[in-house]
């Protein structure tokens, strides 16, 4: 998944905020209570909806937006040959893939991006948002319990099944050749 823009209004501390993505690493830094880990979090609830948020809806919203005020995140990410954007607000949703409206409800939203991303919401929070405090956890783990940690995080279960898969076809081709060879 490679971000391209998050655009987010009245969400927690952002009034109107716009962020785009360039390629590499992209830092986020400022001093506490600046709306770093809140840019985190709208990612999350922009994917997840209010399971990825901290409090209820009703604290969600830009302390000096007015009450009925639109809360609404913007999230535009590629992912494989697609190129997706999601938009999201307190009470509707839609996803649009490659500029085609393909979800328009909160949970179809959040059903269809967790199929595409292939992550619940918990497996995403335990894996690519894992928290500064919560690392700890995996400097306590074991030997195992770390490389399973990665393996899951950098995908290498996937790879290793895809490896699996084109031998198992070459070696069908191979024995399908031989065959043919045999009956020439």
């Amino acid at each position: 998944m490679k971000l391209h823009r998050l655009r987010l209004v009245n969400f927690r501390q952002h009034a109107d905020t716009e962020i785009v993505f360039g390629d590499g690493i992209t830092g986020i830094i400022g001093p506490n209570g600046s709306g770093k880990t809140s840019l985190l979090e709208a990612i999350a609830w922009a994917i997840y909806g209010n399971a990825a948020a901290r409090g209820d809806k009703d604290s969600i919203r830009n302390l000096r937006a007015k009450a009925r005020t639109a809360v609404r995140v913007q999230l535009e990410f590629g992912l494989g040959s697609h190129e997706y954007r999601v938009e999201r607000g307190l009470n509707d949703a839609e996803l649009y893939q490659d500029g085609t409206i393909i979800a328009n409800s909160l949970r179809e939203v959040t059903a269809k991006l967790q199929r595409v991303l292939g992550m619940t919401h918990d497996e995403f929070f335990n894996t690519y948002f894992t928290g500064q405090k919560e690392l700890a956890v995996l400097a306590n783990a074991s030997r195992p319990e770390r490389a399973a940690f990665l393996s899951r995080v950098l995908g290498y279960e996937r790879l290793r099944l895809a490896q699996e898969r084109v031998r198992e076809r070459r070696s069908a081709l191979s024995h399908e050749v031989d065959g043919l060879e045999t009956g020439l």
